[in-house]
């Protein structure tokens, strides 16, 4: 099993993994934004999150997570877009990364109160992490994106 450990970004982690992108997520960030250039959309989800890390397999730069602050409303004030993209290097540690993953996902939650986003319908294996780390995936779907595609938004509240 390959050891994971989350640490802060260093230089060079964003562009490996826009360079190694697993294909279902690469397939999502065009579906969700209209734009296949994945060093572009990383370096937009780390510039406008906080907080973020980057998650390391066996010493390689695998993945890339975080949440960005939306815009908040009079019913809810604080927001967290949460988000992570990686490699298949990811799957060499499927329990841990289930595991460290509620934790940091957790320290979001304490940091804006509610986490949310959206997931492409197609990726499954995505759809059933999120269940397993304690977020709420809604069943239905709902046209999101540049190509309104189907999309489920998934959500925590602290």
């Amino acid at each position: 099993m390959a050891k994971l450990i989350v640490r802060e970004i260093r230089e060079g982690d964003i562009e490996h993994i826009a360079a190694y992108m697993r294909p279902a997520d690469l397939d999502e960030v065009e579906a969700g934004t209209g734009v296949r250039e994945a060093l572009a959309v990383l370096q937009v989800g780390v510039q406008s999150s906080s907080p973020c890390w980057t998650i390391e397999v066996g010493g390689e730069p695998a993945g890339i997570f975080g949440a960005s602050p939306t815009a908040p409303t009079l019913l809810v004030p604080s927001v967290g877009a949460v988000w992570m993209l990686g490699t298949p290097m990811l799957e060499r540690a499927p329990k841990q990364l289930t595991k460290l993953g509620r934790t940091y996902v957790r320290r979001m939650a304490e940091q804006y109160g509610t986490l949310m986003n959206f997931v492409d319908a197609r990726n499954l294996k995505s759809i059933h992490w999120l269940a397993r780390l304690g977020f709420t995936v809604q069943r239905e779907t709902v046209p999101y994106g540049p190509f309104g595609l189907p999309f489920h938004r998934f959500g925590m509240n602290q």
